[in-house]
This record gives C-alpha cells, structure tokens and sequence, in this order.
C-alpha cells in the first residue's frame, strides 16, 4: 500500500524542477523533531503536489526524495494513515 501512494506522490510532481522543491521537503522533514512538524511538511507537500498536478520529469529524482520525506516524517511520530490520507489522491 505504501508504494502506491508513493507512487501517486511522484506522479503528481515528478519533473526535474519539482524534484528539487521535493528534496526541499524531504529536507524540512528530516529535520523535524516532533509529529506537527511533520505533519505541516505533508500538508504543504500535498498543496504543492495538488499546484504542480501536469508535472512531467525526473520521477527517479522525486521517488528518492518523496522516499525519503516520508521516512523522516514517519520517523517523527507522524502516523502513516495520516500521511496516506493526505496523499493518496494526488496522483488521480
């Protein structure tokens, strides 16, 4: 399940430019030290996801870096039905 919401996420803002704003998330979440950290990091993500819906690009780029937001988040106490809550439509 995780990988399909996943994937939704790098569908919905995969070109090179947006590869980069999503390192950027990846960025703030890992240095997030609590659970509202990380759930602001998922709520701006997803709005910048829903903005940047026709993006097109480095899907390999933005995997890694999605990848990578969603461990911290996690890591930060960020509960996983809130974050595929956030971000399971966004790829439809």
């Amino acid at each position: 399940m995780r990988k399909t919401w996943l994937f939704a996420i790098v569908l919905a803002a995969g070109c090179s430019d947006a590869a980069k704003d999503i390192e950027k998330f990846a960025d703030r979440a890992c240095e997030c030290k609590d659970k509202g950290c990380g759930e602001k990091v998922i709520l701006d993500f997803a709005q910048f996801a829903r903005d940047n819906a026709n993006a097109t690009g480095d899907q390999e780029r933005a995997n890694k870096a999605a990848k990578r937001m969603t461990e911290c988040v996690l890591k930060s106490g960020v509960d996983p039905h809130f974050v595929m809550d956030k971000l399971q439509h966004l790829g439809e």
